[in-house]
């Protein structure tokens, strides 16, 4: 019966309509695969727990109380191996952290904060923020993204005094101390000022332990002190004196240098002593009268007045007369 020719024109026809059917199929479905396609290409995924719940700004929702993202796990060698995408992030297993790359290298995001070197050197490679410690200088910096910005710059400090060499870029007001000396110096624009106690104090001037500057000390050089009618000098709780040998100070008349002189040396006197003549009057005096202030006359040892009457003699009082071989002693001071 497979043999009749009617059977095997229904076979055919059956076979042939099986095929469109099938082609006809496969069309349909894949129009609705295309269609799905294009639905999921627009569409939000989010896995995990409730699945309802999803913010309209997300593409991709990972939610759970019990399960974990895990990122891609590779060693170092594997992740050097690697140049994706920047923003891409592995977990690098031998450094136990997350990387990011940034289109360049990759970067360690445990190392994202500060970092703070303390070397005598610079570190090279640095992240705005990043601190370095000048172990030599003692100077904290702060990395601005191009070069390290000293933030304490006083006080400066070095090994000897303030120069090119221990100190760049000074600014005023600047402070600068000798590790060597301890002498302090702050610098005013152009130069460094020595301050406290590097005060050398002479000429004069004495300097004590607790750098307090006193009136006292040998003179090293000639040195003046000037006044004049409004601006005077005067030395006041001067204590007197009584013995003789004290010495006394007179100033140079033309020099106006202060010396120091025997007080002998200040009042000088001359005397002359005349035998005096019955009624004799007037008498020569040892120098010539300059003030009868500095005059003196005794006759027979006491004390009488006169007048001068000419610029070597003098005349003695009306109702004083002499009789033969009085004494007449003059004492005349200069």
């Amino acid at each position: 019966m497979d043999s009749h020719p009617l059977f095997y024109i229904l076979n055919t026809e059956i076979q042939i309509l099986t095929f469109f059917m099938c082609r006809r199929i496969s069309k349909i479905v894949a129009t609705l695969i295309c269609c799905l396609g294009i639905h999921l290409g627009m569409a939000q995924v989010k896995i995990g727990e409730n699945l309802q719940v999803l913010d309209g700004a997300s593409i991709l929702e990972l939610e759970s109380t019990s399960r974990a993202l895990v990122l891609t796990r590779v060693n170092q060698a594997q992740m050097s191996a690697i140049t994706p995408l920047h923003g891409a992030l592995v977990y690098n297993t031998d450094a136990e952290c997350i990387f990011v790359f940034d289109g360049t290298a990759w970067k360690s995001l445990c190392g994202a904060r500060m970092a703070v070197t303390t070397s005598s050197m610079a570190p090279i490679v640095n992240q705005v923020g990043d601190v370095w410690i000048d172990s030599t200088q003692n100077n904290v910096n702060i990395w601005n993204g191009s070069d390290f910005v000293l933030i304490n710059r006083n006080p400066k400090s070095g090994n000897g005094l303030p120069s090119p060499i221990t100190v760049n870029d000074p600014l005023a007001g600047d402070i600068y101390v000798d590790k060597n000396s301890g002498d302090l110096f702050t610098y005013d624009g152009t130069n460094w000022i020595v301050q406290g106690n590097a005060v050398q104090a002479s000429n004069g001037i004495t300097e004590t332990s607790t750098n307090t500057i006193e009136l006292g000390g040998a003179l090293t050089r000639p040195t003046s002190l000037q006044s004049n009618s409004v601006n005077t000098f005067a030395i006041e709780g001067l204590q007197m004196s009584n013995n003789p040998t004290d010495l006394v100070v007179v100033m140079d008349a033309s020099t106006q240098v202060l010396r120091q002189m025997d007080r002998s040396f200040l009042l000088q006197r001359e005397e002359t002593l005349v035998v005096a003549n019955n009624g004799q009057n007037q008498f020569a005096t040892p120098l010539a009268i300059t003030d009868t202030k500095k005059i003196d006359v005794y006759r027979n040892g006491i004390k009488i007045n006169f007048t001068a009457i000419g610029s070597n003699t003098i005349a003695l009082d009306p109702g004083i007369i002499c009789f033969q071989d009085d004494e007449i002693r003059i004492v005349q001071f200069f």
